[in-house]
């Protein structure tokens, strides 16, 4: 399908222009499906290192039959905002059919069509036996370039198929400073890069809270604590204030405007102090245990000590959900990691060595982010991907008189920053929802951040 279309003018919050959504079969057919489609729903999760989605079809041709969908198909979808430069485009893989009916008298099916990026696929069947050995963030980059990047690519162009070599892209928003050596016994590449997000010190920062994840641009290697930064989040669009309005008092406003406006908002997950105090997020210790010259050492951690030397969503005004005079043991959440030294004597600032240094740290930092949840509504955009830090106005829930039509007025203590852990976007033919699950690690607002 070209792209060469007429620039449609954005009238409405969550308008879309849908320019490509094209199953290729094995075969090498392919069907523009547009006019089956009932809902798209397309997936980016800070915690999953792909992205994944399904498709909600309406068939009436039997389009299952005509191109032989069994789960190895690809699917090309290209869309974005009207008038916005930023689209969100991907080939995927089909994996899965399900939920195949049949009504209307034998004449109409419906069915979802599973999908997932291409790169994970590329990765299951990418199993490692190898050595690596280098500075973490150096090493992520390596395997995802060696097992993951090059890979063919389909496009729509004058009604005709064509293929290409598309290397994915690959962004390290946060250095490391350590090195580690390890044997990949089997794992795919992801798990390996996992596995040294795990294990990473950042370079410039002091919480060991790294993410591997892919965004509808790109995947990402960074440190959570990288991402509050917000002057180094970078990314195509400027941190947006977000409101809630009712519709009863939403007004004439701008599409400007009713671009950031709040639909529908859950507040998913609020701290809970007995979760905190039996899971580590307040209080661990973890034991060493050097098992070539016997020698044990304990680390106790404690967040309350810890908490002002990280970067929070807040800035400097951020504030722990916890008091200074919190109830927590250490000995609530005891783990244990054996030492050898001389294990790995051909590299130096060995991760093996400074586990102590790792464990209570990242624990604790990426607990914090489950803290205080919002899932919320907003019309969709194609230029907001996951990582981004936004601006929210939480309402004030306090009693006003029933002919107050003023817009709300914002609870100071929740408004302020939350990053984006995850984006449900929702696509129809003519409409774009954005459902979004926010978070922030602590109290305060952004004033003079």
């Amino acid at each position: 399908m070209s792209d060469d279309k007429t620039e449609v003018p954005l009238q409405t919050a969550g308008a879309v222009e849908i320019q490509s959504l094209v199953i290729i079969s094995k075969t090498l057919e392919f069907l523009d499906i547009s006019d089956y489609l009932v809902e798209m729903n397309i997936v980016e999760d800070i915690y999953s290192p792909t992205m994944n989605g399904q498709i909600v079809i309406t068939d009436s041709r039997n389009l299952i039959k005509e191109l032989d969908i069994t789960g190895e198909e690809y699917l090309i979808v290209k869309f974005k905002t009207p008038t916005f430069n930023s689209f969100i485009s991907k080939t995927f893989r089909i994996y899965a059919v399900t939920n195949r009916r049949i009504i209307r008298d034998l004449s109409t099916q419906t069915y979802i069509l599973h999908f997932v990026s291409k790169e994970f696929i590329i990765n299951q069947v990418k199993p490692l036996y190898r050595t690596f050995t280098g500075k973490v963030s150096d090493l992520v980059s390596k395997i995802f370039e060696s097992f993951i990047q090059a890979d063919i690519t389909y496009s729509i162009n004058d009604n005709k198929l064509e293929s290409s070599k598309e290397l994915s892209k690959l962004k390290i928003l946060s250095e490391t400073e350590n090195n580690v050596k390890f044997v990949s016994p089997g794992w795919t590449p992801f798990k390996c890069i996992n596995w040294c997000a795990s294990k990473a010190i950042p370079k410039d920062g002091k919480a060991c809270n790294f993410l591997f994840f892919e965004t509808n641009k790109e995947f990402i290697f960074t440190s959570v604590e990288h991402l509050f930064d917000v002057n180094n989040n970078s990314g195509d669009v400027s941190i947006g204030e977000y409101f809630y309005s009712p519709n009863q008092i939403e007004g004439n406003q701008s599409i400007s405007k009713k671009l950031f406006q709040v639909e529908e908002f859950d507040v998913i997950k609020t701290q809970d102090h007995l979760s905190n105090l039996d899971n580590g997020y307040l209080s661990s210790k973890l034991l060493t245990l050097d098992i070539i010259n016997k020698i044990y050492e304990d680390h106790n951690y404690d967040i309350v000590e810890k908490f002002p030397q990280y970067q929070h969503s807040q800035g400097k005004n951020s504030k722990p959900f916890f008091g200074e005079e919190c109830v927590r043991n250490p000995l609530t959440d005891i783990n244990f990691h054996p030492t050898m030294p001389g294990l790995f004597n051909d590299i130096t600032d060995n991760v093996n060595e400074r586990m102590f240094e790792i464990h209570g740290n990242r624990k604790s930092n990426l607990l914090e982010l489950h803290n205080f949840k919002l899932n919320i509504t907003v019309p969709g955009r194609t230029d907001v991907q996951v990582g981004r830090m936004i601006n929210f106005n939480f309402p004030d829930i306090s009693p006003r008189n029933s002919d107050d039509k003023a817009m709300l007025s914002k609870d100071e203590l929740y408004s302020g920053f939350y990053l984006i852990t995850s984006i449900n976007h929702k696509v129809t033919i003519d409409r774009h929802t954005m459902v979004m699950e926010i978070t922030r690690d602590s109290l305060g607002n952004n004033e003079n951040i």
